[in-house]
């Protein structure tokens, strides 16, 4: 008697599992596959950038990626702009191909060089002021991860947090992506793990 109590019928914990997906979906701690999509992207253009003159890295990746050739529209910057262009149905995509359209979600691109200053201000910039009224999500995906921009910028993270638009950051390498806090508040929202190429498109 106490088990038949004790226990819930099926539908319960079919419930249950549907308001689990709908809490996890409201935090925003998965990731919509357009990112994990921009990711790959991203790499791949890495590797492209180093393959041709593997022959003369000499151990220094970067020179590879962003040497003469970064401004190449064959190879460069503008070529990843272009990869990145139809992830434009679901996120404006800064810098971008097409003028963003003001939707609730922004991909900022933040590539070394960088073409703005910090890619971290231009997400603020972007939520704070120029999509306020409609702008919810806003992703940086970039190779570098620059303490001292992240401690100056905190206090507009959690102020932009508070007011429901979340600031997300992907450090990505071409072996491998991570996301990373952006201040105290917004560190244990997620579990912050190292994606390897293999499991990418498994969201793990």
């Amino acid at each position: 008697m106490c088990a038949e109590r004790n226990s819930k019928p099926e539908s319960d914990s079919h419930n249950e599992m549907m308001m689990s997906e709908l809490l996890s979906a409201i935090s925003e701690s998965e990731y919509p596959q357009y990112i994990l999509d921009a990711i790959s992207r991203v790499q791949e253009w890495m590797k492209d950038m180093t393959d041709d003159d593997n022959d003369n890295l000499d151990d220094d990746i970067f020179s590879a990626i962003f040497g003469e050739n970064f401004e190449d529209g064959s190879t460069g910057i503008e070529a990843l702009i272009e990869r990145l262009n139809d992830i434009g149905e679901y996120a404006d995509i800064i810098p971008g191909a097409r003028t963003p359209e003001g939707k609730s979600d922004a991909v900022i691109i933040s590539i070394t060089p960088p073409e703005y200053e910090s890619g971290l201000r231009s997400a603020i910039d972007y939520a704070a002021v120029f999509n306020r009224n409609t702008c919810k999500r806003v992703w940086i995906i970039s190779d570098t991860f620059i303490l001292d921009d992240v401690m100056k910028f905190s206090p507009h993270v959690d102020a932009l947090s508070e007011q429901g638009i979340i600031l997300r950051y992907i450090l990505v390498t071409p072996w491998g992506w991570v996301e990373l806090p952006l201040s105290v508040k917004t560190a244990s929202r997620h579990t912050f793990l190292w994606k390897n190429e293999g499991n990418i498109n498994n969201n793990a």
